[in-house]
């Protein structure tokens, strides 16, 4: 079926395509790995990498994800766990990848060298994208991913998707005149973690309309900080996105607990929240209801009334 238009010219710009008037196959992309020709349509895929599993289930249907690694059945770090508990489990051992005779690999840059290197030698092709929050790099991904699964009609319906729920809540968000300083805190090992400036976190914090702390502090990325660092930064909400199995309820407790954290607005106002971790640091469209999500705590004036849908999958 040929491709309207409207399909041809949203893969005009997308990063990692070669040639953004071929959509026949063999087609060439660009990933950080180098560049490849994927010589036919690939229906047998892994990714090895929670981001990428969630955005692929988006984009083609269940059964064309071959394998998966733990972490993706893992319904702590996983927003697609309860779709893939049949899957074929495989691990960073290639190996485990190899038996699964994948048509294509299509991972994350945090894929070992080492990994791809020993997958290449084997004969399996490997594309290594970008995995970012920011808003333009996860609409380029989705097409990026979209193209390299020969999936251009699915790809571009499920960008728009993913595009007007995120200008939805920033149409409302980006309006406000005060922004309150929220903070991310964890604590794992009896150390203070903080999300700060081009953090996962941070760019929920600011998609909801807050102003992270922590950046505003001059953090930069996932930091560890002491309680002196935390009372520095002043914060006025301060969210933990921990899993409860990992002590988030006590970490909040010990907070509220602590003579030295007081007088911190967020403590005196009672205002700290557990929230569903894996929506504030998993690297897919799924940090947007990590987004929503905290909306509704900071304004909630504006969405009290809203709901936040399920994303669509493929068909």
């Amino acid at each position: 079926m040929a491709l309207s238009p409207e399909v041809i010219q949203a893969f005009a710009n997308v990063r990692g395509i070669v040639d953004p008037t071929n959509f026949n196959w063999p087609r060439e992309v660009e990933g950080l790995n180098g560049v490849f020709s994927i010589p036919f349509k690939p229906l047998r895929i892994i990714t090895a990498s929670v981001g990428h599993d969630e955005m692929t289930l988006a984009l083609v249907p269940l059964d064309r994800l071959v394998a998966v690694g733990s972490s993706s059945q893992n319904h702590t770090y996983s927003n697609v766990a309860g779709l893939l508990q049949d899957k074929p489990q495989i691990s960073r051992d290639p190996e485990t990848i190899i038996a699964e005779a994948p048509d294509v690999v299509v991972t994350s840059p945090f894929f070992s060298a080492d990994g791809v290197e020993a997958l290449s030698k084997a004969g399996v092709l490997v594309i290594q994208t970008e995995l970012k929050h920011d808003a333009e790099a996860r609409i380029n991904n989705i097409l990026l991913m979209g193209y390299i699964f020969g999936e251009e009609e699915r790809a571009v319906e499920f960008a728009t998707e993913v595009r007007d729920r995120y200008e939805s809540l920033i149409a409302v968000t980006g309006a406000v005149e005060t922004r309150p300083r929220v903070l991310a805190l964890t604590q794992y090992s009896d150390k203070l973690w903080v999300a700060g400036a081009d953090s996962t976190e941070g760019s929920v914090i600011e998609a909801a309309g807050g102003l992270n702390a922590a950046a505003d502090a001059g953090v930069e990325g996932n930091q560890t900080t002491s309680l002196e660092g935390v009372i520095a930064m002043a914060p006025e909400i301060i969210v933990i996105a921990q899993p409860k199995e990992f002590g988030a309820e006590e970490f909040r407790q010990s907070l509220f607990d602590n003579e030295a954290l007081a007088e911190l607005p967020a403590i005196k106002n009672e205002a700290v929240y557990i929230v569903e971790g894996k929506h504030f640091t998993t690297l897919s469209y799924w940090n947007i209801r990590g987004a929503e999500d905290l909306a509704r705590l900071l304004w909630p004036d504006d969405f009290a009334d809203s709901e936040s849908p399920p994303f669509s999958l493929a068909e």
